[in-house]
């Protein structure tokens, strides 16, 4: 199931559940390296091997599974995480929100504004 097939407050719920497995995933640096630079199947491979219970978690939640014994088969694990990799809302989401935290900093140093006693 799509991310944008969820309405109300059954999207708040699978958003809820999303948003740390998806972070892991899209804020690794190496990752978005690959998916944005690649074909995707080389992004699914990756993401397959570094981050595999997020990408677990994530398949199991979109399908209304529970994570904890969701055993998704061998032939349609990359074919869903292609179709999770393809939807634009699920991705702009991630994308953004991971690209917000490779800052160190909100902003310049402030200057202490305090009086000086001379």
């Amino acid at each position: 199931m799509k991310l944008s097939d969820y309405k109300g407050e059954d999207a708040l719920e699978v958003l809820a559940e999303l948003i740390e497995p998806a972070a892991e995933v899209f804020g690794d640096p190496e990752f978005r390296k690959i998916y944005n630079s690649g074909p995707k199947a080389k992004a699914v491979k990756y993401a397959l091997k570094e981050h595999k219970r997020p990408i677990l978690y994530i398949l199991a939640t979109l399908d209304g599974e529970n994570p904890e014994t969701y055993r998704p088969g061998l032939l349609t694990l990359p074919a869903k995480l292609l179709e999770i990799l393809n939807d634009p809302e699920l991705v702009s989401l991630f994308q953004s929100q991971a690209q917000s935290t490779d800052k160190t900093s909100s902003g310049p140093a402030t200057e202490n504004t305090e009086a000086h006693d001379e």
